[in-house]
């Protein structure tokens, strides 16, 4: 029998958004549950740290990487990345160090294919950085930060660069970094053995003005990137080609029903473990849209699913593909809703009270 843990992170404390919204966070650090057959929740502790808003987990799941969203570190404009273990039966973490990010407002974190660096943006920062993985999982020095500069055609949001996901395409050729100020996803190489990247000679992947780029996935094949932007309330489709770090547009799609009035904005993009399905989630409207994935790469337009819960930051799968678990920041919960699997539509199964949720992830272990 499978051991399913999920680790949700969220606000501790207060924050100002990049929207100017002030979140008063009342999380208790990373939660660790255990997740039975039928989707049912235990809570078995939290480990105390400041704000963690996005987790990552390496690939056999022996350690959890989270950012801690602040302003300041050390009397700097920086936040911070913390390192833990993990107990692959208990789920119990330990604390093996923690590293400053380099700018204020850190988010998205990934590891790269190969798991020997984790990458980190930072929002306000408008920056990111990249960081060796040590034979213990612990972090080591900064191998590299870069400094974004620009603007984009929102002067209310997009005055300055804002990098919001840092990641390797999937054959760890590139490094991609989207940047919602910049209405762009910039592209560089990189030396995995220095951790050093180094200008793409092809341009940036562009975005329509305006749109923000937050977020992005592969396909499985590596070969199609799907994009969904913040303040556009789109999934743009790309042509991807590894070799070049290289992108042809293809297609956008709505996350929003036709005539939607409400004031949105779109958060999360996760794709189904079969491939079929890609999930993108809106915060405002509160919904998830559901796209089927067509065998050219291209997408069906959407179903939209009304969650229940207010602000649905993020969420993920199960690895079966059998549930999506989403977190809710604002009404302080998490919900499961089972997957159809010939259509990708969702059922509500199972509510968890969890305070100030911005951060979920579902690990096998056994």
């Amino acid at each position: 029998m499978k051991n399913r843990l999920v680790f949700v992170g969220g606000y501790t404390q207060t924050i100002i958004l990049g929207t100017g919204e002030r979140i008063y966070g009342s999380g208790d650090g990373i939660s660790v549950y255990r997740m039975d057959d039928v989707g049912r929740l235990t809570r078995l502790f939290a480990e105390a740290t400041h704000n963690p808003t996005y987790l990552a987990l390496s690939a056999d799941g022996r350690f959890l990487y989270a950012v801690n969203e602040l302003k300041e570190y050390h009397d700097e404009a920086s936040s911070s990345v913390s390192a833990f273990s993990v107990h692959p039966k208990t789920g119990a973490l330990t604390f093996l160090n923690r590293r400053m990010t380099g700018g204020g407002d850190a988010c998205c974190l990934h590891l790269n294919p190969s798991g020997t660096h984790v990458m980190v943006a930072n929002f306000s920062g408008g920056s990111f950085s990249v960081f060796p993985i040590l034979a213990d999982g612990s972090l080591g020095t900064a191998s590299c930060f870069v400094q974004h500069y620009g603007h984009g055609a929102n002067p209310a949001r997009q005055a300055s660069p804002h990098v919001h996901q840092t990641s390797a395409d999937p054959l760890g050729k590139h490094l991609l970094v989207a940047d919602l100020g910049t209405d762009e996803i910039r592209v560089y190489g990189i030396d995995w053995d220095s951790g050093l990247v180094s200008p793409n000679a092809a341009p940036a992947i562009p975005s329509d003005p305006g749109d923000g780029p937050r977020q992005f996935v592969f396909d499985q094949s590596g070969r199609f990137l799907y994009l969904v932007t913040e303040l556009g309330n789109t999934i743009r489709v790309y042509d991807y080609r590894s070799e070049t770090g290289t992108a042809k547009f293809l297609q956008t799609l709505s996350t929003l029903p036709a005539g939607c009035g409400d004031e949105t904005i779109a958060a999360g993009i996760k794709l189904h473990p079969s491939g079929k399905f890609l999930y993108a989630s809106n915060r405002g409207y509160d919904s998830i849209a559901v796209y089927r994935v067509r065998d050219d790469g291209l997408l069906d337009p959407p179903a939209i699913i009304k969650t229940g819960g207010r602000t649905p930051r993020d969420f993920c799968l199960t690895p079966d593909g059998e549930y999506l678990l989403s977190g809710f920041q604002d009404s302080n919960e998490l919900i499961l809703y089972r997957i159809d699997p010939n259509t990708g539509l969702l059922t509500e199964s199972e509510r968890t009270a969890c305070n100030s949720v911005t951060a979920v992830l579902i690990a096998d272990y056994e």
